[in-house]
């Protein structure tokens, strides 16, 4: 539940703003997930709160949270995103900040095991 806290701080100020174009100072990686973001339509108000977003968003799928509950709390903290729009910028962030969660199935955390039945 922190990780949606945090998420809901940065990803609060994405949603429906023009598109910034890239700071120059920007590092390429920056600049390339900026344009990604362009051109798939999804737009941001400022683009260091966008990259941080991303960048969160992989430190929580490295810590092992699972792709779709980054996805829900990246929808569910920023009303301007729908789940599909959450979802594609989530793996545009994967691609260019953590390219190693790329092809991972997305998949819900692995259900609790239930108790053992007991024998009568």
């Amino acid at each position: 539940m922190r990780f949606l806290v945090m998420l809901a701080g940065f990803a609060a100020v994405l949603g429906v703003a023009t598109p910034a174009q890239a700071d120059p100072g920007n590092s390429g990686r920056d600049a390339s997930f900026l344009a990604a973001l362009n051109k798939a339509g999804i737009t941001y108000q400022d683009p260091t709160v966008a990259v941080a977003v991303a960048q969160k968003a992989c430190e929580l799928m490295d810590q092992g949270n699972p792709q779709a509950g980054v996805i829900k709390s990246v929808s569910s903290s920023n009303p301007g995103f729908s789940t599909d729009g959450a979802a594609q910028f989530t793996m545009i962030a994967a691609s260019a900040y953590c390219p190693q969660h790329m092809g991972q199935p997305i998949t819900q955390a692995p259900p609790t095991p239930l108790p053992p039945q007991q024998q009568p």
